[in-house]
């Protein structure tokens, strides 16, 4: 090969060697592609296996907080008294509220349903379902499977709570049917390629959900090898999935069940292209050699042209004059005949070739190992340098992750020190009344249903905090005037255990633009600061005013107490994370601090604090 090489022509050479220049160039080409082939692979297996990990986590979440909301219906009198009345309008309003159900039902042993949060314009048996099955048989919290709701007439899965009568014995059967197309909120702002989706599956393989494209596809069984290997596999696993039509997709199952139940109620798969995720390695490697091929050409044109003019033609006079030298035809040394540049000292050392060739193949053979050498140990340290920069990634990545668990676990202990608080103020009161002989069926209905959504508050505390520094949050126009409502319904009891009155001046209709939870939350922070301060100072006749208006097209709340006001020397610090006045068991500091975040940074607000004549006013402005 070696030989053959140097038999080709000299501008063949040039050629040649010019395309070896160009062959590392495309080799790295190539290599970033397959790089980033493997790259983008991984992180669209990636991307899917956090889809899945969404909505698994959504519907355990929504799995949880309807075995608590059965549980709790079931303790109510109303329940157990079967006031059809009452416990309907129970249901109707925890339905409005809450849209993660379809339907709420509550039927006999025998599977006769005699309360809905849809009004029953016929007779309803539950006896058929699963879920009623499964309760009845096990008294316990049950799965369902892909049903049309007899009072929604839509898909769905439904769970089903036993209630138990004194004996033990099953007296009924509670019904939370779900709404799975609450789904489609996770895929919408996952921000994953159009082609992404996901479907939700019985355990018979039923499609219950779909993200894109659900008509036609809800009601339909999945093929039967497809649910085979749903049953077979880890119950979380990621791999490439062909679908019917061919298409490769990055697909992630999870499977979900029920303590005490084997066979999982649900499959989650969420999955993506195939072709999307290599995408863009192929349009790189395409990019790349467009961008590389001009240089190409212009490189063989410049070798041609340079090959031509300086060496080839050059050399074919040095070659004509060595053969007439060889024959003794052409007197007089070499060098003579062709003078200047690199081909003219070559006539010159022409004669001493032969005694230095020996040397310096030598010589080339030692700097080639030691240029080897060089290059094996720089590639050691670079890779050891990479290792160690991986290494303290990971470390930064876990303590951060760790900082902002550790907050979360403290913002919602400090945002259920109150609600605690209020439920048991609520049973104290039940205890007290039962004690008295005041115990009557309405207040005792009204306290339950306090209790209730109080608790039901407590668990969208969860879900506020858990989406608290996301950014992929919606913003929505809301009344201040039925959030304000809303607050004083949650703390009502706490005010007026302690007498402290609650006065309100409000405006009609004026609307506020951002996240309503959140702004109840800042608000609830604000009203036990200053129930905490009467308390700690025994204030007599303590009230709190709240006023809301607009003002210079902004909608405005302020808060005033009458508890002395701050002092001066904490007023400008009171808005710092974890400073706090009170004991370390009754206060974190955090409320305020969180107060502030969620009115300026989220909500693109103001929140200042100054003292009055006989206290302190908090000024919110959105």
């Amino acid at each position: 090969m070696h030989n053959r090489f140097h038999e080709q022509s000299l501008r063949t050479q040039l050629l040649l060697l010019a395309i070896l220049l160009i062959l590392p160039s495309m080799g790295i080409i190539i290599f970033n592609g397959y790089k980033q082939h493997k790259d983008d692979l991984k992180q669209v297996a990636v991307e899917t296996q956090k889809l899945a990990d969404n909505i698994a986590a959504e519907q355990e979440r929504l799995t949880l907080d309807a075995q608590q909301l059965g549980k709790l219906l079931a303790q109510l009198p109303e329940v157990k008294q079967r006031d059809t009345a009452k416990v309907q309008y129970i249901l109707t309003n925890i339905l409005k509220d809450n849209p993660q159900y379809l339907d709420l039902v509550i039927a006999d042993r025998s599977g006769n349903a005699w309360a809905s949060a849809i009004p029953l314009n016929q007779p309803v048996s539950l006896a058929d379902r699963r879920y009623f099955k499964n309760a009845v048989a096990s008294k316990r919290f049950s799965s369902g499977e892909y049903i049309i709701g007899k009072t929604s007439n839509k898909p769905t899965l439904a769970m089903g709570y036993p209630f138990l009568d004194r004996q033990g014995e099953v007296e009924g059967v509670i019904a939370l049917s779900f709404n799975l197309d609450q789904m489609k909120m996770l895929l919408e702002r996952s921000q994953l390629p159009k082609d992404t989706n996901y479907i939700i599956t019985d355990h018979k393989g039923i499609i219950i959900n779909r993200g894109h494209d659900a008509a036609g596809y809800v009601g339909t069984a999945i093929k039967p090898y497809i649910l085979k290997k749903l049953e077979t596999s880890p119950d979380k696993d990621t791999y490439l999935f062909v679908r019917a039509d061919g298409d490769k997709r990055i697909t992630t199952h999870h499977k979900l069940r029920l303590s005490g139940e084997q066979i999982p109620y649900m499959y989650v798969r969420a999955g993506i292209s195939y072709s999307t995720a290599v995408t863009r390695a192929y349009n790189e490697i395409l990019y790349n050699s467009t961008l590389l091929a001009p240089f190409v050409i212009i490189a063989f044109a410049l070798v041609l042209y340079i090959g031509k003019r300086s060496i080839s033609d050059r050399v074919a006079v040095l070659d004509s004059a060595a053969q007439q030298l060889a024959r003794g035809s052409l007197p007089g040394k070499i060098s003579d005949i062709v003078k200047g540049g690199e081909l003219g000292r070559l006539g010159e050392t022409f004669d001493d070739m032969a005694r230095q060739l020996k040397t310096r193949e030598q010589e080339l053979v030692d700097k080639t190992q030691l240029l080897a050498e060089l290059n094996n140990n720089l590639e050691q340290k670079v890779q050891s340098d990479l290792n160690d920069l991986r290494q303290k990634d990971l470390m930064l990545i876990q303590q951060n992750r760790q900082a902002a668990m550790g907050e979360m676990i403290n913002n919602i202990a400090h945002q259920w020190r109150q609600p605690l608080n209020n439920i048991g103020l609520i049973i104290q009161n039940l205890q007290d009344d039962f004690e008295t002989g005041q115990l009557t069926q309405e207040a005792m209905a009204a306290d339950a249903k306090q209790a209730i959504e109080t608790i039901l508050y407590m668990s969208q505390t969860i879900d506020d905090f858990r989406n608290f520094f996301r950014l992929d949050k919606h913003k929505q126009d809301f009344l201040l005037n039925e959030l304000l409502n809303r607050t004083l319904e949650f703390v009502s009891i706490s005010f007026r255990n302690r007498n402290i009155a609650i006065n309100t001046e409000v405006e009609d209709a004026v609307t506020a633009h951002g996240y309503p939870n959140e702004f109840i939350q800042a608000m609830l922070n604000i009203l036990n600061n200053a129930r905490d301060a009467h308390m700690e100072r025994k204030v007599v006749a303590p009230y709190i005013r709240i006023s809301i208006f607009k003002e210079n097209g902004r909608a405005v709340m302020t808060v005033t107490d009458n508890a002395g006001g701050i002092p001066p020397e904490i007023l400008p610090r009171i808005f710092e994370p974890y400073f706090s006045t009170k004991e370390l068991s009754k206060g974190t500091g955090i409320g305020l601090y969180m107060s502030k975040v969620i009115i300026e940074q989220h909500m693109n607000g103001k929140l200042t604090a100054l003292n009055v004549e006989d206290g302190a006013e908090f000024r919110i402005e959105v």
